[in-house]
């Protein structure tokens, strides 16, 4: 799981260098800071952010050398890790407002551990299947 989650995340960094070539950064964070339901945040985050969404689902279901996940595995992790980076964006937002801290930074971090957290289920289930 930690190759998975490795491919994830590199994926999701280079996906959101290109998304802020694209849409400015602090454009970004606000729309994924914005209040809504999980569909509507889902939405933008599909709207404005669509390489980083796009290239982190393609490195879950893809089968990576050394990895023994299996393709319902990987659809599971790239399902709930896309819920992940979208709640995680929008907590991450809140968090780092409230801490005077970048908006930017926090939807990064927030991202990041939204995914983190996502894959944890699924990487106990994968251990305890074996």
């Amino acid at each position: 799981m930690a190759s998975l989650w490795l491919a994830c995340m590199a994926a999701m960094a280079v996906g959101l260098l290109v998304d802020t070539w694209r849409t400015p950064a602090a454009l970004l964070a606000s729309e994924c800071g914005a209040p809504g339901t999980l569909a509507q945040l889902a939405w933008r985050h599909a709207a404005l952010m669509p390489a980083s969404s796009a290239a982190m689902a393609l490195a879950a279901l893809l089968p990576w050398p050394g990895s023994q996940a299996r393709l319902a595995e990987r659809a599971l992790c790239a399902v709930l890790m896309a819920i992940g980076m979208v709640l995680g964006a929008r907590l991450g937002v809140q968090t780092a407002l409230n801490v005077d801290a970048s908006p930017y930074a926090g939807m990064v971090l927030g991202m990041v551990a939204g995914m983190t957290a996502a894959l944890m289920p699924v990487g106990a289930l994968s251990a305890w299947r074996r």
